[in-house]
């Protein structure tokens, strides 16, 4: 993933571009995870579920909501999207997991296109293979161990992978990327280390942190999405319903205040990614893709 002398660098589907991505707490990630000292800390305190939970505390609490307006002026966010107006929110988090109209993120695509399940930067991983695994930031990702069980990672051996990284400055609902029926979601603990591109391969990796696997029944087989919690994310909420089948769009869950990721998972020969997904990801860049648009097709 690309990653300049001043910031990382991600492609931006909407301008056509190469940008820099602003990063939320800049600071604490290049101590937390660049220092020896912020590393030490980092393991001793910052990925562990309390210091998270204190965090959850603030933000879910009424004077909280004074950063609100100071967060949205600082980084150009589009309050005008959200579906109630932003006087209205009580706590920050209570903002931060809001939700938006529906013309602010339309479905898009055929019943053969795959949506982006979230706003975030989207990375292609063409070969699942069986040997090397996942490598993101030179860290190597075990299927088995991100799954929690060995049985799913042999479903998806020479398939393929999606990874989306949600930024604090993102819209934090999460929703189904295409028609199906989703089993209830598993739960995998682990600590909550950042997944911003600064911490991966540094010391972080995905299949360390808390996540949720869901496996979902598609027209053509099965398909697998993990949501995985990272450093301030109090919670992961599923809103859906198991065992009932949901349209492309449906809204499945939320993250709490921070930064996180959301990975598809889907068997050989199923789907392909966009162009500009492609491309970027063989250049080693995320391209930035907003909920609703496509992302893959299938074969």
């Amino acid at each position: 993933m690309g990653q300049g002398k001043c910031g990382i660098k991600i492609f931006n589907r909407y301008t056509g571009k190469c940008e820099e991505e602003p990063i939320c707490g800049e600071w604490f990630l290049r101590f937390a995870y660049g220092t020896l000292p912020g590393r030490l800390l980092q393991w001793a305190v910052g990925c562990r579920p309390f210091f998270s939970r204190l965090a959850a505390i603030y933000a879910n609490g009424h004077r909280s909501a004074g950063k609100i307006l100071p967060f949205i002026r600082r980084y150009g966010i589009d309050a005008g999207e959200s579906l109630i107006p932003v006087g209205q929110f009580r706590t920050f988090n209570d903002f931060f997991r809001r939700r938006l109209r529906p013309d602010a993120r339309p479905i898009h695509g055929s019943q053969c296109a795959i949506i982006a399940p979230a706003d975030g930067r989207y990375f292609f991983i063409p070969n699942l293979d069986r040997q090397s695994a996942i490598f993101i930031k030179g860290r190597r990702i075990v299927l088995r161990k991100l799954f929690g069980r060995s049985c799913l990672a042999e479903k998806f051996y020479g398939g393929c992978a999606v990874i989306a990284r949600l930024s604090p400055l993102d819209y934090h609902r999460f929703h189904f990327p295409c028609n199906g029926l989703p089993r209830v979601a598993e739960s995998v603990e682990g600590p909550l280390h950042s997944v911003h591109p600064l911490a991966l391969g540094r010391v972080a990796s995905l299949c360390q942190n808390r996540r949720h696997v869901t496996r979902i029944a598609v027209a053509d087989g099965e398909m697998a999405m993990v949501e995985v919690g990272a450093t301030f994310i109090g919670s992961i909420g599923q809103t859906y319903t198991a065992n009932r089948h949901v349209k492309k769009g449906t809204e499945k869950g939320f993250f709490s205040f921070g930064g996180s990721a959301i990975l598809l998972f889907f068997e050989r020969n199923r789907v392909v990614p966009e162009d500009d997904i492609a491309r970027q990801s063989t250049l080693g860049m995320e391209t930035y893709v907003r909920m609703g648009d496509i992302i893959l097709k299938h074969l």
